[in-house]
């Protein structure tokens, strides 16, 4: 991904934004841009604001301050209609998977086409089979989520996010709670659908491996502004003195 692309291919722009709940300030001047087809990473230490970003880019928050567009759209000015329909070109990765344990993985991928098409059921079964098929659980359609291992449940979430062909995905904390080896699966099938799809990706996260896997751009999220934007290679290397203590032993 070329971190100069021009300023007219953004996705997502935040100016200025600011978002405070009560006397705690979360975002203090956010600014961020995220280009049409890259994978842009957000680390930063717990409380930090990470997933509140994501909230604003989905329409679920709004801004104290400052300037929220997604697609063009001004997230405080978008109206129901436009929300709804903004929302059916994009898919959110769910940091626990947020699967409905009295739905099968297949009921569970089916959701968002039920909720947002006229499709018929042949015609949902037929396009959550491929999706499962896409991110490797074909044989999680009749399973419980019970039933399901923790790295299947992400898999089957990140066949849900991508049952509407989305143009935008959101991922809060792709690996949390997963062991390294279903961890690196996982970041190698977001990089790989990014590569197939051509979706743009905004990914919030606090491991390493994930940044190196599926990253084009990443920045930290510290004091509610995002610092050090650059390719993962070079935030890893850097030797900015807030860069190196927030990494620490992170680094493997």
């Amino acid at each position: 991904m070329d971190a100069t692309k021009p300023s007219d291919d953004v996705i997502i722009r935040f100016r200025d934004v600011h978002k405070a709940f009560g006397e705690r300030k979360v975002l203090a001047g956010l600014d961020l841009e995220v280009h049409r087809g890259e994978t842009f990473c957000i680390m930063g230490p717990s409380g930090c604001g990470k997933s509140v970003t994501l909230r604003h880019v989905i329409g679920l928050l709004k801004q104290d301050a400052g300037l929220v567009e997604v697609e063009g759209n001004d997230m405080s000015k978008i109206s129901r209609k436009e929300l709804r329909e903004m929302r059916s070109r994009m898919g959110y990765v769910f940091q626990e998977a947020a699967l409905l344990n009295w739905l099968t993985a297949g009921a569970n991928v089916a959701l968002p086409l039920r909720e947002t098409t006229s499709l018929s059921e042949a015609e949902i079964e037929l396009k959550v089979r491929e999706k499962l098929e896409l991110v490797r659980v074909p044989d999680a359609y009749e399973k419980l989520p019970s039933e399901l291992s923790g790295g299947m449940k992400k898999r089957v979430g990140l066949a849900r996010a991508l049952i509407t062909d989305p143009e935008l995905i959101l991922y809060d904390e792709p690996t949390a709670g997963l062991d390294p080896e279903i961890s690196s699966s996982i970041n190698h099938l977001i990089r790989e659908l990014a590569d197939r799809l051509h979706v743009t990706g905004l990914v919030v996260t606090h491991h390493i491996g994930c940044i190196k896997t599926v990253g084009d751009r990443v920045g930290l999220l510290d004091g509610g502004v995002l610092k050090y934007i650059s390719t993962p290679a070079e935030f890893l290397t850097s030797e900015e003195p807030r860069l190196i203590q927030f990494l620490g032993d992170r680094l493997d």
